[in-house]
């Protein structure tokens, strides 16, 4: 229900037969923060003429008109929808005077230089009048819902029935079918007469047990019909009001209904809660069986992965809260812009697929159309206007013989390329490289290409030192390979690279299993040691994240608390709502959550997520050198606030670390730590901490 806002004007009628001095009443009252909009009334004629112009909210009488009686101008006020409160300002003020005024029907009645007073007093009438009208919208949707309740009710498949003190007081017409009585007839029964004599004691049980715990109850009962014909059906009792009066409700679905049930259940399941359209895994099974059906019959099917440009902004702006409502409005705008028969739905929390599939599909057809309208349409975010664009990526099914988790991963690159590009815009997925990267990427992946094909592949440690007393002995895990110089290393944004390819997913299943190798020898050889693994974008989007992990923890067979996953700031901002899902997972299966690459702008992200460590940026120690610790302190008391460790990166000196002890972090690490190694061999006992 809508409640008038504050700022809202409030219509007042000022009885006065003097210009000036209702002038100088509302100028007081607007001075005093009241948002009056009003109007003189000094007889009758101009009093009709204003109620039949709009609703009134207030009446002021600077005392009263000889040609108007206020208990005339009552009456005539009547006739408003809503009440309309009155207030007589009088220069002869008595008690004697207030107490005709009340009597009268005037709301209250004070002197005429009780200026401040009138304020307040307006204040609590107005509070009034908010409240009635919202009584009297709130009886009028009690009402609309009692109907649509009563059709709801006579239309169900459904038998459903009102019980009170055992008789019945209403039934729907399925009801009296199921039992073959004239609603007559059974309005006079009880529900033992509907019961075979096996179960009367379990209904009475059943009744018994709802009206003690007040919650919904049920159990499998024999029914009995008019005929005498005896049916097993689910008795299911809750409380309720019929007719403004306390009773139970009785719903008797046949057992075989289940099966309608679970099929409800089912089509509940894969809705998206946030904007009522399908689902990632409703999304993906329903790509799996287009994309066999169209490379068998040779029918056009195309994927696109539309993505919301600039969607962190929005949220970070407005909030989650009100970025839902527009993913809810997004949603229903591409509904109408799309043919019926397209599958739309949620991909993530900032991109949405749909399915296409025709007979001669033009792959651009779509594309070109919505970023066309979705240009000139308007939506509004907390009673802001926005103008949105899309980065879509595309990708045919028929022609590219990929799994479906493949053909998402595919769009998403190319979605993820045209908005790295200035959004806005489409593009078609090529199977070649090249049309996926630049020349200068072509050149790094190529690189990585080589190592890979010649076995050049490997991984490096780098401890982790505390400096709160912890015993834990722990290192974060790089992936590295073989460069042309025969330096172990990584090309430059490699990884954003190996995500438009689609293989980032790739890498971290390299990483994770031989990191998972060497904690299995650290924890044969009796050493408690911790690792830190990364996860990249399309690991985090696997729909099999969780158990996947959790399976390979257990085939390894190390200890879950052994290691910590970790996923870089700006991607758990783009992928939140997943994020926060995999971390309470990981973490009721033992496995801790970090943080990583954590900015200075970022306290609302930790307060989401609620990790178990936080990694700073790395360039944060320059910060502390240029500004002090104003920019770290308050990420530092973020982290602690949701009992998150606190760690510092890339430290290169022991001046850093001076400025950095006294702060409150939990752990550093950096080059002067150690450089990355090759092997688990940092002796932790022996340093200067």
């Amino acid at each position: 229900m809508k409640k008038q806002s504050n700022n809202s004007p409030i219509n007042t009628l000022i009885f006065s037969s003097s210009a000036n001095e209702s002038e100088q009443l509302a100028s007081h009252l607007k001075n005093q923060g009241l948002p009056i909009r009003h109007q003189v009334v000094a007889n009758s004629e101009q009093l009709k003429a204003a109620i039949d112009e709009k609703q009134w909210q207030q009446a002021l009488f600077l005392d009263e008109l000889d040609n108007l009686p206020i208990q005339q101008a009552l009456t005539l006020l009547k006739s408003q929808k809503q009440s309309v409160p009155a207030i007589l300002l009088s220069s002869n003020y008595s008690e004697d005077q207030r107490f005709d005024a009340i009597a009268k029907g005037v709301k209250d009645c004070i002197p005429n230089s009780a200026k401040d007073l009138l304020t307040l007093i307006i204040k609590r009438e107005q509070q009034l009048v908010n409240a009635e009208a919202q009584v009297a919208t709130a009886t009028k949707m009690v009402s609309e819902t009692s109907k649509r309740n009563q059709l709801l009710l006579e239309s169900s498949k459904d038998a459903i029935a009102y019980i009170h003190d055992g008789m019945h007081i209403y039934t729907n017409p399925t009801y009296l079918d199921r039992f073959g009585y004239e609603e007559d007839d059974i309005i006079v029964m009880t529900i033992m007469d509907l019961i075979d004599s096996e179960d009367t004691d379990k209904i009475k049980t059943l009744l018994k047990e709802q009206a003690k715990s007040g919650e919904e109850v049920k159990q499998v009962l024999k029914g009995k019909n008019a005929n005498g014909e005896i049916f097993e059906a689910e008795f299911i009792v809750s409380s309720a009001i019929y007719d403004d009066e306390p009773c139970v409700q009785l719903v008797v679905r046949e057992v075989s209904d289940q099966t309608e049930l679970l099929k409800k259940l089912k089509e509940v399941s894969e809705i998206d809660q946030v904007t009522g359209i399908f689902n990632r895994p409703a999304f993906m099974d329903r790509l799996k069986n287009i994309t066999e059906k169209s490379r068998d019959s040779k029918t056009d099917t195309v994927l696109y992965l539309v993505e919301i440009d600039k969607f962190s902004k929005y949220r970070s702006e407005f909030g989650i809260a009100a970025c839902d409502d527009l993913l809810k409005d997004i949603a229903d705008w591409m509904k109408a812009h799309v043919s019926d028969k397209a599958i739309i739905a949620r991909i993530s929390d900032t991109s949405f697929g749909i399915i296409l599939s025709e007979k001669g599909l033009a792959p651009s057809e779509l594309p070109k159309k919505l970023l066309s309208e979705i240009g000139s349409h308007l939506f509004e975010v907390s009673e802001q206007t926005l103008h949105l664009t899309f980065s879509i990526g595309g990708v045919t099914c028929q022609d590219n013989d990929l799994e479906p988790d493949k053909l998402v991963l595919h769009a998403t690159a190319v979605s993820h390329k045209v908005q790295d590009a200035g959004g806005n815009g489409f593009e078609l997925f090529n199977p070649s490289i090249d049309s996926l990267l630049s020349e200068e990427e072509k050149v790094l992946y190529d690189e990585f290409v080589q190592a890979r094909d010649e076995g050049h592949m490997t991984l490096f440690y780098q401890p982790m030192m505390s400096l709160q007393g912890s015993p834990d002995q722990q290192y974060i895990c790089y992936f590295r390979y073989k460069m042309q110089d025969g330096k172990w290393g990584l090309g430059k944004n490699i990884f954003p690279i190996f995500e438009k390819v689609g293989i980032d997913a790739d890498i971290d299943k390299i990483t994770f299993t031989h990191s998972l190798k060497m904690l299995a020898k650290e924890k044969a050889a009796g050493k408690p040691t911790k690792l830190f693994l990364t996860l990249h974008p399309n690991t985090l989007l696997r729909e099999d994240a969780s158990r996947w992990v959790r399976q390979s923890i257990a085939k390894a067979g190390i200890d879950s608390n052994s290691l910590i996953l970790t996923l870089k700031s700006h991607f758990a901002a783009t992928y939140l709502k997943k994020a926060i899902e995999l971390k309470d997972v990981f973490n009721k299966d033992g496995i801790k959550f970090c943080l990583s690459g954590v900015q200075a702008n970022e306290l609302e992200l930790i307060q989401s997520i609620r990790p178990n460590y936080v990694a700073f940026d790395g360039r944060m120690i320059e910060v502390l050198k240029e500004q002090g610790t104003d920019k770290i302190v308050p990420l530092i008391q973020a982290a602690h606030n949701v009992e998150a460790k606190a760690i510092i990166t890339n430290l290169e000196e022991a001046s850093s670390l001076a400025q950095i002890w006294p702060l409150g972090v939990d752990f550093v690490t950096g080059n002067y730590i150690s450089k990355p190694m090759s092997k688990l061999s940092y002796d932790f006992a022996d340093n200067d901490f």
